[in-house]
């Protein structure tokens, strides 16, 4: 009986200290979940914002510097961690030569700053962000999400809006690109994840940004995608001669309905491609397609004569401007990835930039070596961009260089620390040998 009262208090103790430890928990959450947003917010405004939004890419280029001080303060050793994690030095170390060589152009002979800056952005944030704190699976959702949005940002600029060649954020041709994009990661997962909701999901995601593809009326694209689409495809699925006829007859229906639901758009678009090299036969270039014959040609010529560095970007314009072909000669480039950055920024030049297009995929041997691992989804991506790049000049439009960089860089790396736990998962279920 004396002894009762003590009991009752120590009860009380516990359970209050229980409800604090609870609170405690509870807060800790919360702030673990607003701070995870928080760093991924820069990757939200990319993939959602910049491209369906008018004048949005500014709070991008605001917010990620926000996050770099952040990570600085909070996260030191995370910029360590992220350069001695093999799968993202090959993408940071190939962005900082690119930066170097562009801005030292920049400085000995004024070229455009925007893309060495986009870079830099891109590259601070990347090894800044602790990203052992994102989970694979975040990622996975904010791509499918995003892939959705874009298939309704496309259908109210059409529908609504009345725009026949939907992308007013950008231009058609990077818009068509983020399309791609988003489109190859939804067909990714589709044939690669075993949840069921998240892949009806991502058939929404693949659904939308097909026809938001379509409504772009990018030709370039369009005629690469289904070959990309096609290569995906055969990386994820076995290999054998039954799963190749059904991916090609399944592809075979997917075109049929894509032409069927585009029809008018579709036969206006062969319509004018015939029309067009009618008019190359008989010897008038004025059409899209001639104007780019005019500018690869100008283009070849001026690097036959500055191979090493190039003309730099005002002698580019003035010489694109004395182009006898009046049409050509009202064009800002040469609409074509490769032979642009060859008459811009010479061999050296384009090395750098095509060395940091394919360093997503390279890969640090243990022997210390360099090697090359294709991912289907990130060989996929660059070998998107690397085509749209023969018919224009993706790195232009520095929301592309946003995109490019950021998603492989993140990819790279929370594929990688899934991996790893994979790994860890599996060699703590093994069953022990016996003694």
């Amino acid at each position: 009986m004396l002894n009762a009262p003590f009991v009752r208090v120590s009860t009380f103790h516990v359970i209050n200290m229980t409800t604090t430890i609870n609170d405690k928990s509870y807060f800790s959450l919360i702030k673990l979940r607003v701070e995870t947003f928080f760093l991924i917010s820069p990757l939200v405004l990319m993939m959602v914002s910049i491209f369906n939004f008018v004048d949005t890419k500014w709070v991008l280029s605001r917010v990620i510097p926000l996050v770099c001080l952040y990570c600085l303060v909070y996260f030191r050793g995370s910029i360590k961690h992220n350069w001695n994690a093999s799968p993202l030095k090959p993408l940071l170390g190939t962005s900082l030569l690119a930066f170097v060589y562009f801005a030292l152009m920049h400085i000995l002979r004024g070229d455009q700053f925007g893309f060495s800056r986009t870079l830099l952005t891109s590259l601070a944030y990347l090894a800044l962000v602790p990203w052992s704190r994102i989970s694979q699976s975040l990622i996975e959702w904010l791509l499918v999400t995003a892939a959705v949005i874009c298939g309704l940002n496309a259908g109210y600029e059409y529908v609504v809006m009345g725009i026949e060649r939907v992308g007013i954020a950008t231009n058609p041709i990077p818009y068509a690109l983020y399309c791609a994009v988003l489109a190859l990661a939804s067909l990714y997962f589709i044939l690669s994840r075993k949840q069921w909701f998240f892949r009806i999901f991502s058939i929404t995601g693949l659904i939308s940004t097909t026809g938001a593809l379509f409504l772009t009326d990018v030709r370039g694209v369009l005629l690469f995608f289904p070959l990309v689409a096609l290569y995906l495809v055969f990386r994820l699925l076995p290999s054998s001669p039954r799963h190749y006829l059904v991916t090609l007859l399944l592809t075979l229906v997917a075109i049929v309905v894509g032409y069927f639901a585009f029809q008018d758009k579709i036969d206006l678009r062969i319509q004018q491609t015939a029309i067009e090299f009618q008019e190359i036969a008989n010897g008038h270039y004025g059409t899209p397609i001639g104007i780019r014959l005019s500018l690869w040609q100008e283009g070849m010529t001026i690097a036959k004569h500055h191979t090493l560095f190039g003309v730099g970007d005002k002698k580019l314009r003035s010489n694109i401007e004395e182009i006898e072909n009046h049409a050509a000669s009202a064009q800002p480039h040469l609409h074509n990835l490769y032979i642009d950055t060859l008459s811009r920024y010479g061999v050296f030049g384009l090395s750098a930039l095509l060395i940091w297009l394919v360093s997503p995929l390279m890969v640090k041997k243990t022997s210390g070596g360099v090697g090359m691992r294709f991912d289907p989804l990130l060989s996929s991506i660059v070998l998107m961009i690397a085509l749209a790049g023969l018919t224009d000049v993706p790195f232009h439009h520095t929301h592309v260089v946003y995109l490019f960089t950021l998603l492989t860089g993140v990819l790279l790396v929370t594929q990688n620390h899934t991996s790893k736990e994979d790994r860890l998962d599996s060699s703590e279920t093994k069953p022990r040998s016996k003694s």
